[in-house]
């Protein structure tokens, strides 16, 4: 298995979701809004449907050093709130962990 990052997922779907960020968190989304810049230290990962390098969730993964996985099409619903899952950076891929 390749370089993996494992955590409890958060969805966002609404921008009241980033207030259920919590230390060690993977990010969930279509999209990321700025509010994601509040909360960029508590998260472990992104996994994001959008697919652009420059990007609000890209730049803020950069700059944090925060692992990231773009283009997961389908991915916001997929995976629930409060699941632990993984993201496989080498094969760019998301499960779920039991």
């Amino acid at each position: 298995m390749g370089k993996t990052v494992q955590g409890r997922a958060v969805v966002i779907k609404k921008r009241k979701d980033y207030s259920k960020i919590k230390p060690g968190t993977i990010l969930i989304a279509k999209e990321a809004h700025p509010d994601l810049v509040i909360s960029a230290r508590k998260i472990k990962g992104i996994a994001i449907e959008e697919d652009n390098k420059l990007c609000h969730a890209a730049i803020v993964a950069r700059e944090f050093g925060i692992p990231i996985l773009m283009g997961m099409e389908g991915i916001v619903k997929e995976f629930k709130t409060g699941e632990k899952i993984a993201l496989d950076l080498e094969r760019k891929t998301a499960y779920k962990i039991k």
